[in-house]
């Protein structure tokens, strides 16, 4: 009898190892909890995850800037193009880029009250969402759950 990840995915023959089944079972079940918050982003705040993102990290940093390396190397989910994303967080004034005091070749970056004030309008419902979606799996799954999820990043082996 097929799992629910082979019905999910529609697949016929059985998958080419236990590994196989569980990376693509992660990648589903995260692609179907990102899907519906980044629909909300992009209808409530004219966002994108990676923009949300960044905005998050920003605000966690302030009052200190960050650069767009720094940005890139704490987001989530990796964005080649951290710039871009801060192109049009600046464009809507979210973020503003100033030069850096110590190295005039350093740009930094630092969330706007119009930034800030965005996220916490936002906040409610970044606290709801987790529950709506996870909820369902009770106090003891989510313990479980994550404790498998930190084993899973705290010793991930490498490809390639």
């Amino acid at each position: 009898m097929a799992g629910v990840v082979a019905k999910q995915l529609k697949q016929k023959r059985a998958f080419a190892s236990p590994e196989q089944e569980v990376l693509l079972g992660l990648r589903l079940a995260a692609a179907r909890l990102v899907e519906p918050w980044g629909v909300f982003l992009k209808t409530t705040a004219g966002l994108t995850n990676s923009q949300y993102n960044a905005l998050r990290i920003l605000r966690g940093s302030h009052p200190t800037r960050l650069t767009c390396s720094d940005i890139g190397q704490r987001m989530i989910a990796r964005d080649p193009d951290v710039t871009r994303v801060v192109d049009r967080l600046t464009a809507r004034g979210l973020v503003e880029r100033t030069r850096s005091s110590r190295d005039r070749r350093v740009v930094e970056v630092g969330i706007t009250e119009t930034g800030l004030a965005l996220l916490h309008d936002l906040d409610v419902h970044a606290l709801r969402m987790p529950r709506a979606l996870l909820g369902h799996l009770g106090p003891t799954r989510l313990r479980h759950l994550r404790a498998l999820l930190e084993a899973v990043i705290a010793d991930m082996g490498t490809f390639p």
